[in-house]
């Protein structure tokens, strides 16, 4: 074991033998001097839909333009984006409306990421308008993992003794997070996954605008039979290298650890503080209806041209979810979904 990781894990349990395991993974990934994302080397695990085209910014921007036009260009217009801690697709959006100056100038931008020491908790402001964005940020997000075992729910935790790690679970009693229906509906023996204080997360969203609009891209399921059935034993992902494994307790504070998201899940935390949801594609779809292949068809260059491919392959980033929400109301159509 390497020096790092001792240290690394002798901060993890300096208090208990027994920790969460959103505890252990906001450790794992987060520490001020052993975690994951202090480690200089983590660009080479990261391949996001921003880095592969600048192409992908500027849909955004021109979702972003829908949006300023629907609240009748407003002289101050804020957008949040939620994670981008490489600072990528803010820098294309930018440059992509820079040219329009009444939009460009009514533009005020905040990129909030845990990453660069960024909390959300730390933003306190209270817009008429704005829109938030949020690329692979819930996915990034600690969770806590549970168990269905019979007819009770058990939370899981990561327990070390004499620095060998094992899972331990403990029964819930009182398990809040999904509805009696759908707990009853999880099979027997599944592991499952749920993104520590979302609703936290949801309300301080929604104290940021009086009018928004959010637009949500991530991998996920929205689908309980996918979500549970094909995927007994969790959705959880770790990166390191480029190389996928399932093993969170292995390497610690060497790999990104990451989860599939629950879209149900979050669509009710989002809803229960005056989201409403206006409607959801892949991100195939919305890059294609927004015109993705003017980008393709105006290359010449064969390594631009598999990239923007990359971007729509529905069996990679193509297959992440887009979503749209809006508060108070849900008005707002996206040019993306307007058949």
């Amino acid at each position: 074991m390497k020096i790092e990781n001792k240290n690394l894990l002798d901060k993890i349990f300096s208090k208990s033998s027994t920790v969460d395991y959103s505890y252990f993974i906001n450790h794992s990934l987060y520490d001020d001097k052993y975690g994951y994302y202090k480690n200089k080397d983590i660009k080479k695990d990261f391949f996001t839909s921003p880095i592969t085209h600048n192409s992908f910014g500027k849909i955004i921007s021109k979702q972003l333009k829908d949006v300023w036009e629907y609240y009748e260009k407003p002289r101050q217009f804020i957008v949040v984006e939620l994670g981008g801690n490489s600072g990528k697709l803010k820098e294309d959006i930018l440059e992509s409306i820079s040219k329009d100056k009444k939009f460009f100038n009514s533009i005020i931008y905040l990129n909030i990421d845990e990453v660069n020491g960024e909390n959300l908790n730390d933003i306190e402001f209270e817009a008429d308008l704005g829109c938030i964005i949020s690329n692979e940020f819930f996915d990034a997000l600690p969770f806590d993992r549970y168990l269905k075992d019979g007819q009770s729910i058990k939370k899981l935790f990561v327990k070390s003794d004499n620095g060998k790690l094992m899972e331990v679970s403990k029964k819930v009693k009182d398990f809040r997070f999904l509805n009696n229906d759908i707990t009853s509906k999880i099979p027997e023996g599944s592991t499952f996954e749920i993104i520590k204080d979302l609703d936290l997360i949801s309300k301080k969203l929604s104290s940021l605008f009086n009018y928004c609009v959010m637009i949500t891209i991530d991998y996920g399921y929205n689908d309980y039979k996918k979500l549970f059935f094909k995927n007994p034993n969790g959705l959880v992902r770790c990166y390191s290298r480029h190389s996928m494994d399932k093993n969170i307790l292995e390497n610690v504070g060497e790999k990104d650890i990451t989860c599939d998201v629950n879209f149900n899940y979050l669509n009710e935390s989002l809803n229960k503080y005056g989201f409403i949801k206006i409607g959801n594609t892949s991100q195939e779809k919305f890059l294609i209806k927004n015109g993705l292949r003017t980008y393709f068809d105006n290359s010449n260059n064969e390594t631009e041209k598999r990239n923007l491919i990359s971007l729509i392959n529905p069996d990679g980033m193509g297959g992440f979810h887009v979503y749209f929400h809006e508060k108070p109301n849900a008005n707002f159509i996206p040019s993306c979904l307007d058949n």
